[in-house]
Formats: C-alpha cells, structure tokens, sequence
C-alpha cells in the first residue's frame, strides 16, 4: 500500500511539474527567415513576430550580409533603407544620421550600442518616424497596403526585405517598442532582439551546394 501511494504521488508531482507557471508563460523569440532569388540574384528577408514574442512592435532590422564589390539594399513594404558599410567602414555609418537632419544616429536608433557585426557590412532597415517635440520621436503607422500598417506587431510577418549581395552571413538585430502606434522615443533609444537568421530549406540546399563545389575544385 506504501509503495502504491508512492507511485500515486510521484505521477501527480510529475504531472504538475509539466504545467508549472514557468513553462505555461514561456515566450517565443521572433526570428528571420532567409531566401535566395536565383532569378533575381538577391537574398530575401521575411522577419516574423510571433503572437506570444518576447518583444513589442518591430520597427528596425539589421542584417550582417556579404559582399565583395556592390552592396545594394531594397525593400517594398514602405519601411526605410541603407547599405551598411557599402562605400565607408560600418562603423563609420553605424555613426551617421539615418535619415534627415533632425534623425538619430544608428547606434542611439538601438539603444546606443555599438556596431554588432564587427567590420561585416550590413542590410538595415527602419520604420520612418518624426521628431514631435525636442528629443521626442514618433513613428510612422499608415501604408496603403495590408496590415494597412508599417510595425510589424505580435502575430504579423513582414517580407520584402531585399539584398543584392555575395552571399548570407545571417546575424541579425531588430529594434522593438511596445506601441508604434502611440508610443514615442528619445536619443537613449530603442531595445534590441539579436539572432541568427533560418535559411529557407532550398536556400540551404544552395549554400550546400556551393560549399560541396568550393571543396572539389580545392
């Protein structure tokens, strides 16, 4: 009977221990997924946010690229664009004004830190916004297509990203608030998510591919 009631208690602290507030509130990362276009010669981002992210509202994106002689970054989602690093050191433009006279450097963008893929150029990407009032910047929230807005919140996905490039090199940073819509900043900036990118199955095919030729021809 003794060891009856010991197997009866050992199930029901096993079965509790599944459910422990801890693991019922874990959050999920958000993450990037990464597409070669043969056709086009680009690399193509889809950053993804999930419904329970750890994370706000998604309103910057940096990707550590490679490249050896024209970096050239596009997008069609409405959000804002630079090469890192395509004519100066990254440094050097991680230190310059994104956009505009009254805008913020990329490194005060994100939270002041300094550039994170040591001399690596990069594609980088940003939801435009204003400065309504001394050190206070808001965001832009209107497109004309769906979501009908440009973060990218909880629960959404965003494509579009592109990168004319070398080749993948798949570190990335993304920039969060917890409301575009309403929320404001100042130059102490914005906190950051960094990751590395998933290859989608036949990107990795490629770059496997590629790698067996280098070998063979070594």
């Amino acid at each position: 009977m003794q060891k009856q009631a010991f197997f009866f208690s050992a199930i029901v602290i096993i079965i509790l221990g599944s459910f422990s507030p801890t693991a019922a509130l874990a959050l999920s990362n958000p993450y990037v997924i990464e597409k070669y276009n043969e056709e086009l010669y680009r690399l193509e981002y889809t950053v993804v946010n999930p419904s329970d992210s750890i994370t706000g509202d998604i309103v910057g994106f940096i990707i550590e690229v490679d490249f050896d002689y024209y970096l050239r970054v596009q997008n069609d989602n409405g959000w804002q664009d630079k090469a890192i690093g395509r004519w100066n050191l990254p440094a050097d433009n991680w230190n310059s004004n994104m956009l505009g006279d009254n805008s913020l450097t990329w490194s005060e963008f994100f939270g002041g830190m300094d550039y994170p893929f040591a001399d690596s150029p990069a594609a980088a990407y940003f939801v435009n916004y204003q400065e309504v009032s001394p050190n206070t910047f808001e965001f832009d929230w209107e497109f004309h297509s769906p979501p009908y807005h440009l973060p990218i919140l909880p629960g959404e996905s965003r494509d579009s990203f592109y990168a004319y490039v070398d080749g993948p090199a798949s570190q990335f940073l993304l920039a969060y608030i917890n409301d575009a819509e309403n929320g404001t900043f100042d130059d102490t900036g914005l906190p950051s998510f960094q990751g590395e990118a998933v290859p989608e199955p036949s990107t990795l095919f490629l770059l496997s591919f590629g790698a067996m030729l280098i070998r063979r021809k070594r």
